[in-house]
This record gives structure tokens, sequence and C-alpha cells, in this order.
């Protein structure tokens, strides 16, 4: 998997760049900013680069070789990894974080870097507000996800992986989270997978996916959305109540309907982890006054192609700024963290 492609070189550059995230929007910034002479450093919490891509994509759609092929790529370029290293600054915890061996502030990297890129992701998943959601058996569809890519690549123990053999799994939602969960459901034995969207299949950005999943054996169950998981021990249902769209609004109905379920799976989408805790309501031109930058999942959900595509602008942007702006000293360091802080306690 290429996340850049060199053809020469450029001369060295007078400016050092700390890209924090090593999924495919920071990996691409890194190795257009690498060609083109600068110093680049990448910090990721994780053991390898890749992101999600290496950590959450089924084997069968993305092998782990190709994307530590590509990082490799970059090795020989002339990119500095960290790896399990967490930028903080006022980071909650989130998944992935048990790898982190060493912690580098936000600040320090503020003073030793001329720009920073914050491309970390969307690690942190969104939660299913139910009655029953917390009982055994249920999962966000990342967590297992992740555990399942970390056992068959090696870093988990296939011991802590649930038992999906002989199992229904109901899969809520209709991305392609919810695809790779139905995708692995399969390969790992589950007698019997139905997603359920509360919109229509055409709706749904991974449509093409499902109607290869539905042709294959999956059952797909559209406009209705879960109210309550079913079970006293563990799981064993979910209700859900029919839906329908209103002026482009999601409207549930009084109807009901239950289906029973050994496994449950959400995926509803996950929220940005970056190392600023509320990017919200920060002026993004702000930031970038500052020298800081951001991109991928960390701003928005982005496909592989497009966080890739958006990594290597902004890089350019970063070029630009570092041969604009950087020079004058337009905010320097203390103030920068000042602008980071007023933006943290939502005093922006």
């Amino acid at each position: 998997m290429r996340f850049y492609i060199c053809r020469e070189k450029g001369e060295p550059k007078p400016f050092r760049i700390a890209i924090i995230g090593a999924g495919p929007a920071g990996l691409s910034a890194a190795g257009y900013l690498a060609c083109r002479g600068y110093e680049v450093h990448v910090y990721e919490k994780m053991p390898e680069g890749g992101g999600m891509v290496a950590f959450g994509i089924p084997e069968t759609r993305i092998p782990i070789r190709t994307v530590r092929g590509g990082v490799r790529d970059l090795e020989r370029l002339g990119v500095n990894f960290h790896f399990r290293t967490k930028v903080v600054y006022d980071s909650p915890r989130e998944l992935g974080d048990e790898w982190a061996e060493h912690f580098v502030s936000l600040e320090r990297l503020l003073g030793e870097f001329d720009a920073i890129l914050i491309a970390t992701g969307a690690w942190r998943p969104r939660k299913l507000k139910v009655p029953g959601a917390d009982l055994p058996g249920v999962y966000d569809a990342l967590s297992l996800l992740h555990h399942i890519k970390m056992a068959r690549i090696g870093y988990y123990s296939w011991e802590g992986i649930p038992d999906l053999k002989g199992k229904h799994i109901v899969v809520i939602g209709a991305g392609y989270t919810a695809v790779d969960v139905a995708i692995e459901g399969r390969l790992l034995g589950a007698e019997k997978i139905t997603m359920v969207y509360r919109r229509g299949l055409e709706h749904s950005y991974a449509k093409t996916e499902i109607r290869k999943l539905i042709e294959e054996g999956v059952e797909f169950i559209e406009f209705a959305t879960p109210v309550r998981i079913i079970g006293d021990e563990r799981v064993q249902g979910v209700e859900f109540a029919k839906t329908r769209i209103e002026e482009g609004s999601v409207i549930t109905t009084d109807e009901r309907f239950i289906l029973d379920a050994d496994i449950v799976a959400y995926a509803i989408g996950q929220l940005p982890t970056s190392p600023i805790r509320e990017v919200v309501c920060a002026n993004e031109e702000i930031l970038k006054e500052a020298g800081i930058f951001f991109a991928g999942d960390v701003v928005a959900p982005r496909n592989i192609g497009t966080a890739m595509r958006e990594g290597k602008e902004r890089a350019k942007e970063i070029e630009e700024w570092l041969l604009k702006k950087a020079p004058k000293k337009v905010f320097p360091v203390p103030v920068a963290a000042r602008l980071i802080s007023e933006v943290a306690n939502g005093k922006c």
C-alpha cells in the first residue's frame, strides 16, 4: 500500500514538522513533506503504523503486510517514526491507549517543531444509549473489529475474542464498519447475521458492499432503530422500532418488532480523538496561525482515499505556511499554547 510516491526527493529544508497519528492522512502527509526535503517526525500510540487501516479493517480487505510495506517505504524516505508514543494535552483515554509506553506533551512539540499536523483519527465509538446496552454480548463494532484484527496479526490471544461460531449476530448500522463486522462474523463461523439500519439501503454509502453481503446470505432490515436490548445475564434479543423518513430526518414510529440475538454489535459512528479535547469551538484559522493543522477522521469521517488526499493537501498547506509565515514567528510558542488552552476550556 503506497501512502505517497516520491519521484525525486528535494534538498533538505530548515524546518521540522511533527505529525500526530500514523493513519492514512498522517502517512500521506509525512510522505509528501519528507519527499520535499522536510524533517518529519510521526508520533503514534500503536506499535506500528497504519491506524485503523492496520488495526481495524479485516485482513481480507487490507492485509497488514501491504500496510507494513507502505510504512517501510516512508522510513526509507527519511520519515522518523515514534511508535508506542501518545501525544497528550487533555485527551481522555481511548481505544488503543494500552499500547502507549511513552507520553509526549503537545506543548513540548509546539516548542520543538515548526508546524504540527494532528491526524489522530476517530478511535472513540459512539455509545448505544438504550436500555440493556451494557449487557454481556453487546459490543461496539469498532472495538470488536479492533480486537479481532489484533488477534489475526498476532498481538492478542484468540482466547479474549468473543466466540462467534454458530451465533446469530445482529449488527446495528450500515456503514463500512458494520459491513466489516458482517465480514468477520461470516469468517468466524456465525450461523446468521442480520444488519439493521434506521434508513433505507439506498441511503447507505456502503450499499454496494451490503448488496454483496445480501447475495451471500446476510439479512438486511431497513427503516428500523433499536429501542432496547433484551436479556437477563446476557443479551438475548433486540427490540426495534420501525422508522420513516420525513424531510430528511428519521422519525421513530410506534410499530415494534423483536429479533433474537446471541451477539449485538453497534456501528453508529466514531468520535474524533484529538489531543486537544475540544476543537469544535475552535476557529481553525486561528489554530493554523499557530502552526497547528488537522487532517483525516479527526475532522470528520473519511474513507481511506479521501483521508490520503486530504493528508497531502494539508501537507501542501503546511509547506506554504512554513515558507510564508513561520519565519515571521506569527505566534510564539507561549501564545500558541495559550490559544490551545482557550480552545480546550471552551473560551474560543
